[in-house]
């Protein structure tokens, strides 16, 4: 009989790609980090890879004082975006997951049409709507004001919201919400009683991943924020790009701080997100 790899081979081979690919990973970091201690004289002279000869919080401070406001602006705009996707969109998870489990063949018709409708608005390409969501914009008076653009970002992430948590949703054992309903709790009690505590890692993953892409939105803002005091931090960055020069420092400097909110988001409700992938790759299947 032919012999496999030994069991020690295994890990340390293990170990060596893993290395490999979080070097990889860390490698565009790594270099917007570096760069933005340097001078703009030293990054046009030098490889992007090779510290800087000295360091300088120059860029870094420059890059705060424009990006203070908008990162702020970003906050009080993407949070409430997140927390509200994630709890509707859970609440409707769960309602389509009561309608698909219901003897009533018309309720799980109805169920399984307005999932596949939440599921294809997901795909739509909001650049492709912008036109027409401006002139709703304008039709309400939203364009130019915070509520119409946090409107805006639940147009497309409360669908989203809705899509992800249904796949949590739907591996919570029916025995939960049977006794909980036999006990006379109402669906509402039982939603937040029963299903959202079974849910809770799936639920932060979702938020999560909510606040991280509505986080680097660009269009929408760009579109919609009439006001440039009222800027959000991914159209503010992309301002240290100019068409007659590029102060290449401040522009690494401002993406470093751009992306320290959602990294700090991550560092600490991390374990969460992990354990919502692990439970959605545990065999966890849509409404």
């Amino acid at each position: 009989m032919k012999k496999g790899i030994n069991p020690l081979t295994k890990v340390i081979i293990t170990q060596i790609v893993l290395i490999f690919l979080i070097i990889v990973w860390l490698i565009p970091a790594y270099t917007m980090i570096i760069n933005g201690f340097k001078s703009n004289s030293e990054i046009l002279s030098s490889k992007a890879l090779v510290p800087p000869i000295s360091f300088s919080t120059y860029a870094f401070q420059q890059a705060w004082a424009g990006l203070e406001q908008p990162i702020l602006n970003s906050m009080s705009v993407i949070l409430p975006v997140a927390i509200i996707s994630t709890v509707f969109g859970s609440m409707a998870a769960y309602y389509f997951d009561i309608l698909s489990n219901s003897f009533s063949k018309r309720n799980k018709f109805f169920s399984d049409f307005a999932f596949t409708i939440v599921a294809l608005a997901t795909f739509i390409p909001y650049q492709a709507t912008l036109m027409p969501l401006t002139r709703f914009m304008v039709s309400i008076n939203g364009l130019g004001t915070y509520w119409g653009l946090i409107f805006a970002y639940l147009i497309f992430y409360l669908p989203t919201g809705a899509l992800l948590m249904s796949i949590f949703i739907s591996v919570v054992p029916a025995r939960l919400t049977e006794a909980a309903r036999i006990d006379g709790a109402s669906d509402l009690r039982i939603f937040f009683k029963v299903v959202l505590p079974s849910v809770l890692p799936g639920f932060i993953a979702t938020l999560i991943f909510i606040f991280i892409m509505s986080w680097n939105v660009f269009f929408i803002p760009l579109v919609l924020v009439t006001n440039p005091s009222m800027s959000l931090v991914s159209v503010s960055v992309e301002s240290y790009t100019g068409g007659f020069g590029t102060l290449y420092n401040e522009t690494f400097a401002a993406a470093v701080l751009a992306s320290m909110v959602p990294l700090i988001l991550f560092m600490f409700l991390g374990r969460y997100f992990i354990r919502g992938l692990m439970a959605l790759g545990s065999g966890g299947k849509g409404v």
